[in-house]
């Protein structure tokens, strides 16, 4: 009986282990892709393989078919809001952001024995940011931005099952692993870097930012989802801003970017990678009239390299500082 009772001490331990790294992993991954500043997930994805032939430049992955079907999964939607800076001497300012998110993801679970059966499976998750920022002038280049964020995440989770296998397990997943929901909380401080100059009468920005994001679950259904995420998010961008006449009074621009984000922490295994690429351009126009919450608005395209999403995108952009 005692050979018996250790084996079941070690299932139990290693499903403890199995759902604080889901729990982790998606707490972390909720962070990263409802964060613009980070990626860039497309309203519309297509596979740019198809476009152009980039196997020539060298090894990188620019999408395939399990990151390209990985994107197709997700949805994620993004309302950000940031207040007018408040002058506190001539080098400081302070502002306000919020910011209100949604991400979803959809898969399946094959059957054990008959593969044929599929179990619908659908992870969702909203997160309300918000952050008091400082900004000091260093000189007429170089800006630093000091920031103390905050976040609170809910998520959700739903397993239909349509295996009788699978779900002769549902004692020991339900309400911990699948068909669940729980809460979070984490503290987001971070710090931008920023010199800005112009080329040929057109601004262009070097872009430097570091956040860290560490915190604890709440509302819990299970004791195993009792963890404490943390992600590091590391990133550097070149933006060009090509500015063009004006379009019913309004300014609006060309913007080219590349930036390099380098992932810490829970965020690693759920992303694939601890380093990815973007590349995007877009058009952006200011929209005062529109709506007092409403700055600009502008579509583009971006294209991941080398991450577990990698593909391309259309993307829409709001209030994005011009």
């Amino acid at each position: 009986m005692a050979g018996v009772g250790t084996k079941v001490h070690a299932v139990d331990t290693d499903l403890r282990h199995v759902i604080e790294a889901k729990v982790k992993g998606d707490i972390t991954s909720t962070i990263v892709l409802t964060d613009a500043n980070l990626i860039s997930l497309g309203i519309v994805d297509f596979n740019p393989n198809s476009l152009v032939d980039l196997s020539e430049i060298g090894d990188i992955n620019v999408g395939d078919e399990e990151t390209l079907r990985r994107r197709s999964q997700l949805k994620s939607y993004t309302v950000p809001w940031e207040s007018d800076d408040v002058q506190l001497t001539p080098q400081w300012t302070r502002s306000v952001g919020v910011r209100f998110s949604y991400v979803s993801a959809t898969d399946s679970i094959e059957g054990i024995d008959d593969r044929t059966l599929q179990s619908p499976l659908e992870d969702t998750s909203y997160l309300l940011a918000g952050e008091y920022r400082w900004k000091y002038k260093i000189n007429q280049n170089w800006n630093l931005a000091l920031g103390l964020g905050g976040q609170f995440l809910w998520l959700e989770n739903s397993l239909k099952y349509q295996d009788p296998l699978l779900e002769s397990f549902s004692s020991l997943i339900d309400n911990a692993f699948v068909n669940t929901s729980y809460g979070a909380l984490m503290f987001d401080p971070n710090a931008e870097l920023t010199y800005a100059s112009q080329w040929y009468g057109h601004k262009w920005e070097f872009i430097s930012s570091l956040r860290y994001a560490v915190g604890r679950t709440v509302f819990t259904d299970d004791g195993a989802q009792a963890v404490s995420p943390q992600v590091g998010r590391f990133s550097n961008a070149f933006v060009f801003h090509y500015q063009l006449p004006n379009a019913w009074d309004n300014r609006n621009e060309l913007r080219m970017l590349i930036k390099r984000v380098d992932l810490t922490g829970d965020v690693v295994d759920p992303m694939g990678t601890r380093d990815y690429y973007e590349l995007g351009a877009g058009w952006i126009i200011e929209t005062p009239s529109l709506s007092s919450w409403l700055d600009n608005i502008g579509v583009g395209i971006t294209l991941n390299i080398n991450s577990g999403l990698s593909g391309g995108g259309i993307v829409l952009l709001l209030n994005e500082e011009l």
